[in-house]
């Protein structure tokens, strides 16, 4: 018996590379009692299978260490976050809305923010401090000054690593600074509307080395908060944890409930007067979802 990765699903068959064995990769389909789980087989997954007239069948599915459901893709040890300085410039609502996603996925989280190119250093400093600021690993990047590369490199060796973030921002690209061979397809940014054309299509893990995995993901613009309740939104902003308990009421929502230290520290100018109404407007979004949800 035989063990690999699923590195792409498509038609019903699955392209998997065997463990320990780079840049090979063998179509399997699935038969039998195992026929009736071919949907639930995920790229990531790795599998169990044997050869048959040239062709994988797999048996099993190794247990997962975790799911990421946007996309679906399993076993994911990094979620790489991608912004652009500029085309498109990104809004703190957006980028709050990406963070909150990513912190759902309670999987490690890395910003990248790209076409460093196109802006000045003080531009560079503020959104990267910002950043920073609210918890986050940002590293910086350039697919025209390659700035970036070796430390991107680094933060991906030995992790199956998701890049997301809007349309545009340069995701593909990226893919082909720290890595020629993947020759993804790149988009320009639509002039009109200010976002990205979408150019990848479906879910593929591309192997960098024999240990590192990368997936290049669709670009989405209109993000759903499913599962999110009002009261919960305070646990997916790291800046807020250690003042969510000193409020005085244990459910406080940082919105109008008195002694509340989130707007405590807000006041104080430890988190920014931004990040929170940031915040707030989430917060409105949400409640308003959970209230049409229950009418």
């Amino acid at each position: 018996m035989l063990t690999g990765r699923v590195i792409r699903a498509i038609g019903g068959f699955f392209y998997v590379e065997p463990l320990g064995e780079a840049f090979t990769s063998v179509e399997c389909f699935v038969r039998g009692k195992m026929k009736l789980s071919a949907e639930t087989i995920l790229v990531g997954d790795q599998v169990t299978y044997f050869m048959e007239n040239g062709k994988g069948v797999i048996t099993g599915i190794i247990e997962r260490l975790n799911v990421l459901k946007r996309p679906y893709i399993a076993n994911v040890n990094l979620l790489v976050l991608v912004f652009a300085f500029q085309n498109p410039k990104p809004n703190e609502i957006l980028i709050t809305k990406f963070l909150v996603l990513a912190e759902q996925s309670r999987i490690p989280l890395l910003l990248v923010l790209n076409k460093t190119d196109l802006v000045s250093e003080a531009e560079i400093g503020q959104l990267s401090g910002k950043l920073r600021q609210y918890g986050y690993q940002v590293i910086c990047t350039s697919v025209v000054t390659n700035q970036g590369k070796s430390e991107l490199l680094s933060a991906l060796n030995g992790k199956v690593t998701v890049f997301a973030g809007p349309s545009g921002v340069g995701k593909s690209a990226l893919l082909n600074m720290i890595a020629p061979g993947f020759k993804l397809q790149t988009g320009a940014v639509s002039q009109k509307i200010g976002r990205g054309k979408h150019t990848t299509r479906e879910v593929q893990l591309y192997r960098i080395n024999a240990n590192s995995y990368v997936a290049d993901t669709p670009g989405f613009t209109q993000i759903a908060f499913e599962g999110i309740a009002p009261e919960k939104l305070k646990e997916f902003f790291p800046d807020f944890r250690e003042y969510n308990s000193i409020c005085r009421f244990k459910g406080c929502i940082h919105l109008a409930e008195p002694d509340c230290g989130v707007k405590q520290a807000v006041e104080n100018g430890v988190i920014s007067r931004q990040r929170y109404e940031a915040y707030l407007n989430l917060l409105a979004e949400i409640r308003q979802n959970w209230k049409n949800r229950y009418r």
